[in-house]
C-alpha cells in the first residue's frame, strides 16, 4: 500500500524529530553530567522509550486504518467503472446515482435527454425525472420508493430534456451497495421512440445499439487515416497540420519515420494552452509515449479494453509487419453506436473482390443471431439483411460497370421478391431484373446486348456470394427481364388485364420492385402505369384474391401438445407457405388502394391509415407475421450454425410445447384472411 504525502507529514516526519531530539539530548545529558545523577539520564531514556513505543503502536493503528480506506475507494472507484464499463453495452438510458448525486450516464441517455454529464450533475432529480403519479417525489423520496438494496420497481415517466421537450419512458429503478454507499442504477426505455420506429419505416439505428453487435469485429473496419510529423517539428507546426486535416490527432515519429508517441486535441489543451507553453517548442516535448498499439486483427472489444487500462483516448493500429496503419479512438466507438449496421456497409462499399463481399455476406447468420436473442423486431431483421443484399448488389453493379465500360444507356437495377419488400430471410435466391431507357431501333440490339450481359454478370457473382439462382430463371441475366421501359408497360397491363398466361407469375414477383441501383424515375413510371392500369379492374382482383385462398394450412399439425406422435398427423411444416397467405393479402389491397410501399408491414400501416382495414385486424396480422417471422430465423440460424443447409421446413422438435399450441392458433387466423379476401373480392 501507497504512503500519502500526508501520512509522512502528520505523522512519520514528527516521530523522527523527536527521536533525534531525544537522541541529542541523552548525549549531552551523558557527557556533561555528574556520575552521581546518571540515574535521571537512565529514567529519562525510559520514558522516552516508552513514549516512543506508545506513539508507534499510534501511528501502526492509524497507518492500517488509512491503508483499509484506502483499499475501499480503490475498490470503490473499480466497482464504479464495473458497472459504468456494464452500462456502456446497454441499448437503453441508463443512469448511476451514488450518494443522491448522479455520476453517470451512458451514451444512449445523454443522447436520448440533450444533456452532458456536467449538465446532470448540477441538475435537481425532481427536474429531470418528472411524475403524473407522484409530481413532488424528490430524490429522497424515490430511494424511498424502491426501499431495500436488491429491489427492483418499474413506472412510466416522463424525462424532462435539454431542448424543452418532454421524453414518455419506462424507468426501471433498482437499488444497489457500492462498498458501503448508496445507490441506484435506472434504465430507461424511451416509448416515444419506439412509437417512431413503428411509425417512420425503416429506422434501425435506434434499435441496434446495442454494443454485443459489434465487439467481437475486428477492429481495422473501423479504422481512421492517421497523421504523421517529426519529433522536432514545433508544436504550431503539428497543431497547424492537424486543423488543415482535420484530424483530432498526429502520430509523432523520429529518424525513418520510426513512431515514438502520439499528441491529440486533449494534449494540446491541458499541456500547452492550460500551462501556457511556447508554441515554438518541439512537439516531442508534450507527445505521450510511448505509442500504445494494437493489432489490425484485434477485436473491438480488445480495443475498448485497452483503452480503459491505459486511460488514453487513441490507439495505434499496426497490420503483422508493425505498420501503422490507422489510429482507433473513443470518437469512432461513439461512431459506432450511433450506427450499428454502418461497419457492414463501411466493409461493402471498400470491397474489391467477390470473395471478399462473401465473407461479409457470411457474417449475416451471426449478426441475426444476436439480434433475436436481444429481442429485436422481425422488421428490422429483415431490413438489416435487405440492407446489407442492397449494398452489396450495389457494389457488384460497380464491378460489372469497371469491367465492361459504362452503360450504353440510362438504366435501373431491380430488386423484385422478398428482397423488393426487404423481407429476405436466410434462406432466398435471386428475384432481380434490369429496365432501360426507350432507344431507336438501330441501336437497340447494342444496348440490349450490354444489358444482358451485364445482368449475367451480377446474377453470377450474387450465386458465388451465397444468393442462389431463381429457379423460375426471374433475373436480370434472362433475355426476357432485361427490357426497355416501354416493354415493361406492356408486362404489365397484359398481366392486369389477363392477356398473358403468367399474369399472376407477373404480379407475386413483379408488384413488389424496388430499385437498388440506377434512375429512380423507371420505379415512378411503373408505379403510376400500375396504378392507373388496375382501377376498375375487379376480375383482376378476384383472381388474386382466389391465389391466396389456396394455400393450404395444416390446422390439425401438433394437435398433442407432446414429443409423441400421431399417426397421420403432420409433424412439419412449411413456414413460407404459412407467411406467404399474408404477404399476399396484404399485397391485394395494397396494389387495390395505389400504396407505392413495397415492404409487407409498410403497406399494412398505410391500410390502415387509410382505413382500409380496421385497427384490431392490423395488429392481429402484424403479430401473425412478426411471430411466425421469428420462427422462420430462428430454423435459418440454428441451421446455419450447426453446419447444416437451412430451409424452411420446421418440425416439432425445434419448438416447444407453448408454440405448438400459437402456431395452431396462428393458422386458423390465417384461414379466417384466406375467407375473408375471398369475401371481399369473389361478390
Amino acid at each position: 500500500m501507497k504512503i500519502s504525502n500526508a501520512f509522512i507529514k502528520k505523522y512519520l516526519i514528527p516521530l523522527t524529530l523527536i527521536i533525534l531530539l531525544f537522541l541529542a539530548s541523552a548525549w549531552l545529558v551523558n557527557h556533561y553530567a555528574n556520575a552521581g545523577y546518571r540515574w535521571i539520564f537512565y529514567t529519562l531514556i525510559i520514558d522516552f522509550v516508552l513514549i516512543i513505543v506508545l506513539l508507534a503502536l499510534i501511528i501502526l493503528k492509524v497507518f492500517r486504518d488509512s491503508a483499509k480506506q484506502q483499499q475501499a475507494q480503490e475498490l470503490l472507484a473499480e466497482s464504479k467503472e464495473k458497472y459504468k464499463a456494464l452500462m456502456e453495452t446497454s441499448t437503453d438510458g441508463t443512469l448511476i446515482i451514488i450518494d443522491r448525486e448522479i455520476v453517470y450516464a451512458n451514451f444512449v441517455f445523454l443522447a436520448m435527454s440533450g444533456y452532458t454529464l456536467t449538465d446532470l450533475s448540477q441538475i435537481k432529480f425532481e427536474d429531470l425525472i418528472l411524475r403524473e403519479t407522484a409530481p413532488d417525489c424528490t430524490l429522497d423520496g424515490f430511494y424511498e420508493e424502491i426501499g431495500d438494496i436488491g429491489r427492483t420497481i418499474n413506472l412510466e415517466a416522463m424525462i424532462s430534456c435539454k431542448r424543452g421537450e418532454m421524453r414518455e419512458v419506462i424507468l426501471t429503478a433498482s437499488r444497489v451497495d457500492l462498498m458501503g454507499q448508496n445507490g441506484i442504477i435506472i434504465i430507461s426505455k424511451d416509448l416515444s421512440r419506439k412509437e417512431r420506429i413503428e411509425k417512420e419505416s425503416i429506422n434501425l439505428m435506434n434499435e441496434l445499439q446495442s454494443s454485443i453487435l459489434m465487439m467481437n469485429l475486428p477492429v481495422n473496419s473501423f479504422v481512421r487515416e492517421h497523421l504523421t510529423c517529426d519529433m522536432d517539428i514545433s508544436v504550431h507546426e503539428a497543431a497547424s497540420l492537424m486543423r488543415r486535416k482535420d484530424q483530432n490527432a498526429i502520430i509523432i515519429t523520429k529518424d525513418a519515420n520510426q513512431p515514438v508517441g502520439i499528441i491529440t486535441d486533449c494534449d494540446l489543451r491541458n499541456r500547452v494552452v492550460a500551462r501556457e507553453m511556447d508554441l515554438g517548442n518541439p512537439v516531442f516535448e508534450i507527445m505521450s509515449s510511448p505509442l500504445i498499439r494494437i493489432p489490425d486483427e484485434a477485436l473491438l472489444y480488445e480495443a475498448v479494453l485497452k483503452i480503459k487500462e491505459n486511460s488514453i483516448s487513441h490507439l495505434a493500429v499496426e497490420d503483422r509487419a508493425g505498420r501503422i496503419i490507422g489510429i482507433f479512438s473513443n470518437e469512432d466507438l461513439l461512431e459506432v453506436q450511433r450506427n450499428s449496421i454502418s461497419y457492414l456497409i463501411k466493409e461493402v462499399s471498400a470491397a474489391e473482390t467477390v470473395e471478399s463481399l462473401k465473407k461479409i455476406h457470411n457474417k449475416i447468420p451471426v449478426i441475426v443471431k444476436i439480434l433475436l436473442e436481444s429481442g429485436s423486431k422481425v422488421r428490422n431483421i429483415t431490413y438489416l439483411i435487405s440492407t446489407v443484399t442492397d449494398a452489396i448488389t450495389h457494389r457488384l453493379v460497380e464491378f460489372a460497370i469497371e469491367e465492361m465500360g459504362e452503360p450504353p444507356a440510362e438504366f435501373a437495377f431491380l430488386a423484385l421478391g422478398s428482397e423488393g419488400r426487404r423481407e429476405q430471410t436466410l434462406v432466398t435466391d435471386q428475384d432481380n431484373a434490369i429496365v432501360f431507357e426507350d432507344v431507336p431501333n438501330e441501336k437497340f440490339a447494342e444496348v440490349n446486348r450490354y444489358f444482358l450481359y451485364f445482368g449475367k454478370k451480377i446474377n453470377l457473382w450474387l450465386d458465388k456470394i451465397g444468393y442462389q439462382y431463381c429457379q423460375g430463371e426471374v433475373m436480370a441475366g434472362n433475355p426476357q427481364w432485361c427490357q426497355p421501359i416501354s416493354r415493361w408497360k406492356k408486362y404489365f397491363y397484359d398481366w392486369i388485364t389477363q392477356k398473358s398466361q403468367d399474369g399472376l407469375l407477373g404480379v407475386a414477383v413483379f408488384l413488389d420492385f424496388r430499385i437498388v441501383y440506377g434512375m429512380d424515375k423507371y420505379a415512378e413510371e411503373l408505379r403510376r402505369h400500375i396504378n392507373k392500369t388496375v382501377d376498375g379492374k375487379r376480375s383482376f382482383f378476384r383472381l388474386l384474391a382466389n391465389e391466396v385462398s389456396k394455400y393450404s394450412i395444416p390446422t390439425d399439425i401438433f394437435k398433442d401438445n407432446g414429443t409423441e406422435t400421431t399417426p397421420g398427423q403432420p409433424e412439419a411444416f412449411n413456414i413460407k407457405n404459412a407467411i406467404s397467405p399474408l404477404v399476399d393479402f396484404i399485397r391485394v389491397y395494397s396494389v387495390q388502394s395505389h400504396v407505392s410501399e413495397t415492404n409487407s408491414l409498410l403497406r399494412l400501416e398505410k391500410l390502415l391509415r387509410l382505413n382500409v382495414i380496421p385497427e384490431e385486424e392490423y395488429h392481429e396480422i402484424e403479430n401473425i407475421y412478426s411471430r411466425m417471422m421469428e420462427i422462420r430465423f430462428r430454423s435459418h440460424v440454428n441451421a446455419i450454425l450447426d453446419n447444416k443447409a437451412p430451409d424452411n421446413m420446421v418440425t416439432r422438435d425445434e419448438l416447444p410445447v407453448i408454440e405448438q399450441t400459437m402456431i395452431r392458433k396462428t393458422f386458423s387466423e390465417i384461414i379466417r384472411y384466406q375467407e375473408k379476401i375471398l369475401s371481399d373480392f369473389m361478390v
